[in-house]
Order: structure tokens, then C-alpha cells, then sequence
């Protein structure tokens, strides 16, 4: 029996190889004391009229300068400008909870031509909001504001957590934010469930979660927004990078799909999404980057996905925006490869059903740096128009179908493909 213990530890070793990191347990989630602290008991009047910002403030450094608690928002609307967090912080809404964010741009300070974000707290440990209130940013104001004026101040986030660790967001409703919903920067062991992003579809730059960091678990989420409803942004600072993504359970409504960038520096490494469903989505699977904004993507899987007319069922793109790429690939020249240039390898696509697509998508590398080692399988695409594959290395097909109207199924430039004909 002994014979074959090396033959096991080598196949063993070589399936670990092919299928990149192994992956992550769940993020440690954060340690809080059970004491609460009311917003009420420190004048918080909730009745969709009062300035309660001060109120909130003061619940709030009470509650840290006693080691921490729940902040306990109570039913009723309770209106508030922009306001901070601290370590070992509960913010939980209760039911018929809402949070209302000031619409006026006087009560949000600015610093680095930046409006202060609604809800931040920046370099802390041991943050939760929770419970099955609303947080409504009351954004149109703000969306009137940039479509007025593309070159305003930026917006504010609605909630903006920079640097921390232990973070978990469950049960709540976020609406109408005036910029992005829930922007979790560079923080290590995150986990957002449970959670409902509602925005117009027509609402600018109103993107659902936009993490980055290490140790993320995304769980049984609906996004509705007018923009990237999820969008893995570069990491840097104390995590640099991304790293162990599990993204899980969720439904994807109006928005830009399930995003990588549009910039990648810093790279990830180890991404699943799984049992998601996108339902008129403009993308599903969707990396967006270009050159000097690129890093390493790699080791990514995307199983058992189904899409509804979506757009762009899968969208990896090394032009970002598209329209700045050339027409015909051919007048493509390659560029010296540096640091910044997007590098997107390793893919794993399988369990994938899109129906009722205007078309069947597109993978665009560069010529330096072609997309590479791309597996679809069991992957079944019905569309109008077929699927573009230009700059692209080691692109296999198996066991998987392009339907299309009219057209080719596929259109190549300098590209390998093995599987579909």
C-alpha cells in the first residue's frame, strides 16, 4: 500500500495547483458587548423632521467610551447628516427604522474636494450594522446635482468603512444612495448578508457594494441599482490587493453586474461566485480594466449562474470604457508591459444559463497581454448575436452552446479557442 502514497500526494498536490488557492473559511466576525444604547435616551426625536446628527454622534461615543454596544435606533424616520462610527459599534435599526440622510449639501463638510461620506468610520476593528430598518440616502437631489454638473464636488458614499477589521453588515435595506451604497476599503474579514440596495436604474455611479480587502463572504443579497450592483475595486494600504472572495445566493436586478474594477492594480487572487441570478442586467460576468489601471486577476471561478436578458452575458474587457477601444483589433499595436498592465488568467466559467441576450458577450485582452486559460463549461448562452474573442490564449469550451439569431456564434482575432466550432 505504500507504493502509491506518492502518487496520491502528487495528484493531490497537481488538483490544488490547477484549481489556485484553496479556499478561505469564513471571515471572523466582529466581537461586540451587548449593552445598548438608544438614540432616543440622547434626543434623537424621530420624526422625518429633526436635525438628529448631533443626537446619533453622541449615542454613539457613549456607547465607544464605554467599550462599545448596540446604538439602537428605534422605529420612526430619523433625519440626520453625515456622522461617524467607532470600533465595537452595533448600529442596529430596528423594524420601521429609517435613517434619513440629509439632502443638503451645506450640513456635509468637504476635504479633498470631497463631500464628507454619510456614514464612515476609518482604521477600526469590531463594526456591525444590523436589523431590518432602511438606511434611504434621499439621493435625487445629489443625481440632479451631477447631471447638472458632471465636475461637482464628489459625492458622498452612503456608508464608507476604510481600514477595518471584523466587519459585518446584515438585514438592512439601503436606498437611494447619493453616490455609492456600502464601500467596504480595504478591510479584512468582512461579511455582508442578508442585505437589500434599491436605487433608480437610472441613478449615476449609485453602485451597490464596492469592497476590497481580504476575507470577503457576500450571502443572499438583492441588488437593485444604477450602477455596478457589485464591483471588486482595487486594494492597497495595509492589505494590498484582494484575496478570498466567496460571493453567494445573490439576485442581481437593474445595474452593471457582477464587477471586477474598472481599476485592477493591486490584482485579486481567489474569487467564487456562485448560485447567482441576473435578471436585466447590462452584464453578468463583468472585468473591466485598461492599461495603466491593470494588475493580476487570477484563480476567479463563476458556477451555477443563471441571467435573464442581460446584456452582455460574460464581459471581460482590458478597454475600459469600450468605446476607446479600436473598431478593428487588427490596428491594435502592442505597449511595453509594466506593473499597471491588466493580466487576466485563470478563469473557471461553469453552470452558466443565459437567455433572451441582445448578444452573447465578449473577451477583449490586449496584445501584450491576452486573456488566458478561460474554461466555459456546461455553459449555455441564447442570443441575438454571437460572442467576440480578440487577444485571448487557451479559451476552452466544453460541453457548452452559443445560440444566436443571426451571425456567427463566434468572431476571433488572435485568438486561441478549442471546443466550439
Amino acid at each position: 500500500m505504500n507504493r502509491f502514497r506518492p502518487l496520491i500526494f502528487t495528484l493531490t498536490a497537481c488538483y490544488f495547483a490547477f484549481a489556485g488557492t484553496v479556499p478561505a473559511q469564513n471571515p471572523a466576525l466582529p466581537v461586540i458587548p451587548t449593552n445598548t444604547f438608544r438614540v432616543t435616551q440622547y434626543g434623537a426625536v424621530g420624526d422625518g423632521q429633526t436635525m438628529n446628527t448631533a443626537a446619533i454622534q453622541k449615542t454613539i461615543d457613549v456607547a465607544s467610551k464605554a467599550g462599545g454596544g448596540i446604538v439602537l435606533v428605534p422605529e420612526g424616520r430619523f433625519l440626520t447628516g453625515p456622522f461617524l462610527l467607532a470600533s465595537r459599534i452595533n448600529l442596529h435599526l430596528a423594524s420601521n427604522a429609517v435613517i434619513l440622510i440629509s439632502d443638503d449639501r451645506a450640513k456635509y463638510p468637504v476635504a479633498r474636494e470631497r463631500y464628507q461620506d454619510c456614514i464612515s468610520v476609518a482604521d477600526a476593528q469590531d463594526i456591525e450594522i444590523s436589523g431590518e430598518g432602511t438606511i434611504d440616502g434621499q439621493g435625487k437631489a445629489w443625481w440632479a446635482a451631477f447631471e447638472a454638473d458632471h465636475s461637482m464636488t464628489h459625492r458622498p458614499y452612503m456608508i464608507k468603512l476604510s481600514n477595518c477589521n471584523r466587519v459585518r453588515v446584515h438585514g438592512v435595506t439601503l436606498s437611494n444612495s447619493p453616490m455609492f451604497h456600502l464601500v467596504p476599503q480595504n478591510c479584512t474579514d468582512v461579511t455582508i448578508q442578508g442585505i437589500t440596495i434599491k436605487s433608480p436604474s437610472n441613478a449615476h455611479n449609485t453602485d451597490g457594494i464596492d469592497p476590497s480587502g481580504w476575507n470577503y463572504l457576500i450571502t443572499d443579497c438583492m441588488i437593485d441599482a444604477g450602477d455596478d450592483n457589485i464591483a471588486v475595486k482595487p486594494g492597497s494600504g495595509r492589505t494590498p490587493g484582494n484575496k478570498n472572495y466567496t460571493i453567494t445566493n445573490c439576485r442581481f436586478l437593474h445595474g452593471h453586474g457582477m464587477s471586477i474594477g474598472s481599476g485592477t492594480s493591486g490584482g485579486i487572487e481567489g474569487l467564487r461566485v456562485s448560485n447567482c441570478s441576473f435578471d436585466g442586467t447590462d452584464s453578468g460576468i463583468r472585468i473591466k480594466t485598461a492599461r495603466g489601471r491593470g494588475g493580476l486577476l487570477q484563480n476567479l471561478t463563476y458556477e451555477n449562474l443563471t441571467m435573464t436578458a442581460v446584456k452582455n452575458p460574460i464581459y471581460i474587457i482590458d478597454w475600459y470604457p469600450e468605446r476607446d477601444a479600436p473598431k478593428d483589433p487588427a490596428t491594435e499595436k502592442a505597449e511595453p508591459i509594466t506593473d499597471r498592465t491588466p493580466i487576466n488568467k485563470n478563469i473557471t466559467i461553469r453552470n452558466v444559463t443565459a437567455t433572451d441576450c441582445p448578444t452573447a458577450g465578449t473577451i477583449r485582452g490586449l496584445p501584450e497581454a491576452p486573456v488566458s486559460n478561460v474554461t466555459l463549461s456546461n455553459v449555455t448562452i441564447s442570443a441575438k448575436t454571437g460572442m467576440k474573442i480578440y487577444h485571448a490564449r487557451g479559451i476552452r469550451f466544453t460541453d457548452s452552446k452559443i445560440e444566436v439569431e443571426s451571425g456567427k456564434r463566434l468572431t476571433l482575432f488572435d485568438a486561441e479557442v478549442a471546443g466550439l466550432e
